[in-house]
């Protein structure tokens, strides 16, 4: 009797126990996330404790990147609702079909906390109805135009994928690209990565890679070649950006024209600029155009020397250019361990491939050894009076040094003149 009495008091201490803990936890009543796009995500959580939960964190990555946390705006207590959005601005940029990874962290006053699961929500351009196409690593999405421009279009990607990754080294297993083609420029806007106000004013974008493995196009005129120099970015990135270092503008965006069909209008303004010696020194071509005017031939130039290193010296040494980049190298380092010459040199050997003399080096700037003696401006001067000639602080020194000696012997002479009086006087 007395076993069972026992058995049955424990029994009851463990049901306590139970209830107790479930008391003390954290429950989750609610937590979703809302496409907004193109302004965002919104993140929403209701959860409920014993204890007044003091701490809410929002755990997320953007297509696997490296995780990130925010806190979201919420009321500590027992009863906790929780708001936060990821808002695409200037600081912000999340590329349409995007995957973003999260979860929660609640935390109440006692120190328990509770983790939710990890959940994913797709970041998709919900404006329009979209169809899919896919060939290998490349996946295209379009809602406008027919299919056979689609299939097309994802043929010259396709293709252009494995033109440069052949050309560069990239090893693309691991990349899975995605094309999303807009029908106008007004429908593809609102995914482009943000810029100035004047600069999205007076230019109007055919493509542009907007994320490591995402590009977006124009379906109209000459969107094969805007397809493929986008992609070839995607690639470049692969074969060339490494944690320690990346790819100089010239050879990315050059590589990028190599993998088109043809240079297009860039080879206008290349071709005037060698018919009048007129190129930019290889020096400018290590930062991003920014002048309006030099834009085209900025491209060009880039395009004609990735077009001479791969004409010239083979696409093996062009591979291995590429996978030193990707170590982590200078641009002069890299170039001198697989071709034996600086930048310099490369400007030298490709211009004269172009028929043109080497860039002389620039004058160097030394301080002459003495101040030069110009020669008498010939003719009749008009007369000026003259002007006394002014001490210099050295005459000037000398000049106080000998008053200060003469008021020196000065004041000696009045004191001998003034004791002598007085011996005078007082010897009378």
């Amino acid at each position: 009797m007395k076993q069972l009495a026992l058995a049955l008091l424990l029994l009851l201490l463990a049901m306590a126990a139970t209830a107790v803990r479930a008391q003390e936890a954290i429950r989750v009543l609610d937590a979703r996330a809302e496409n907004r796009f193109p302004e965002g995500v919104l993140f929403t959580l209701t959860a409920q404790g014993a204890a007044p939960i003091q701490r809410v964190t929002l755990n997320y990555n953007l297509g696997g990147r490296a995780n990130t946390f925010a806190a979201p705006t919420f009321t500590p207590g027992t009863t906790v609702r929780a708001e936060l959005q990821l808002k695409v601005d200037g600081r912000l940029y999340i590329a349409p079909g995007t995957v973003i990874t999260y979860y929660w962290q609640l935390e109440d006053e006692a120190g328990r906390r509770l983790n939710t699961e990890a959940t994913t929500i797709t970041y998709d351009d919900t404006r329009f109805s979209w169809q899919r196409l896919s060939q290998g690593k490349l996946t295209l999405s379009w809602y406008g135009g027919s299919r056979a421009g689609a299939e097309r279009l994802l043929q010259a990607g396709a293709d252009a994928i494995d033109r440069i990754a052949a050309l560069t080294g990239a090893d693309m297993a691991g990349t899975a690209a995605k094309v999303w083609a807009y029908a106008s420029s007004q429908d593809m806007q609102p995914v482009l990565v943000r810029r100035s106000e004047a600069f999205e004013r007076n230019v109007v974008t055919a493509g542009e890679r907007v994320s490591d493995d995402t590009v977006v196009i124009l379906t109209s005129g000459g969107a094969e070649d805007t397809l493929r120099h986008e992609l070839a970015h995607v690639v470049t990135h692969v074969a060339g950006e490494g944690a320690f270092g990346g790819l100089p503008p010239w050879l990315d965006e050059g590589t990028a024209v190599y993998a088109q069909s043809s240079p297009g209008g860039y080879a206008a303004d290349l071709n005037d600029a060698i018919r009048r010696d007129r190129l930019l020194p290889i020096s400018s071509l290590t930062s991003t155009a920014g002048t309006p005017g030099v834009v085209n031939l900025w491209y060009g130039q880039s395009w004609s020397l990735v077009k001479h290193l791969v004409d010239t010296y083979g696409r093996e040494k062009f591979a291995q250019l590429f996978a030193t980049f990707k170590k982590g190298s200078t641009a002069d380092d890299a170039l001198k361990r697989v071709y034996g010459f600086d930048l310099g040199g490369l400007e030298d050997g490709w211009r004269r491939s172009l028929g043109l003399q080497p860039r002389p080096p620039a004058p160097t700037q030394e301080p002459p050894a003495a101040i030069p003696t110009f020669a008498p401006v010939q003719g009749p001067q008009p007369q000026e009076p003259a002007v006394p000639a002014q001490p210099s602080s050295e005459d000037g020194a000398s000049l106080g040094l000998i008053l200060a000696l003469v008021a020196g012997f000065a004041a000696l002479a009045g004191v001998v003149v003034v004791w002598g009086l007085f011996l005078a006087r007082r010897f009378r």
